[in-house]
């Protein structure tokens, strides 16, 4: 009779280790999932703000795609060809951008006045500043 108990007991460990890992897999999958629709729905949103060109369609109907599945959002027609023909705003970003430049404008003109550059080249790297702002 003891041989029968430790058999079963031997068995019961078994389940539990197999059901232990089974339920830890099962946990970190959909953890990480859950990262990697984060990670691909700021992939798709950073493809949408970029300017659609003929050549960029496929790559934009992607993340459109992508955002419908991952975010559970459907696009209904006239949502999706606005973001087929028109990149996706995105304000405070742009005002970021702006800060940053205009930092490296200020810092060029310091570094300007400590080593004299022509004037050409200084007008030259403001234009480039104030393109990249736009």
């Amino acid at each position: 009779m003891p041989e029968k108990s430790a058999g079963w007991l031997a068995l019961a460990g078994t389940i539990g280790a197999i059901a232990g890992a089974v339920v830890s897999g099962v946990f970190n999958y959909l953890s990480h999932r859950g990262d990697l629709d984060a990670k691909m729905i700021e992939l798709s949103v950073g493809i949408l703000r970029s300017t659609p060109t003929p050549e960029t369609t496929p790559l934009r109907e992607w993340a459109i795609d992508v955002i419908d599945k991952r975010a559970r959002f459907e696009f209904d027609e006239a949502q999706r060809a606005a973001l087929l023909k028109q990149e996706l705003p995105f304000k405070g970003q742009d005002e970021q951008l702006s800060a940053v430049l205009k930092a490296i404008g200020e810092q060029i003109k310091e570094a300007a006045r400590r080593e004299p550059v022509s004037e050409q080249q200084m007008k030259k790297m403001m234009e480039l500043l104030e393109k990249q702002s736009k």
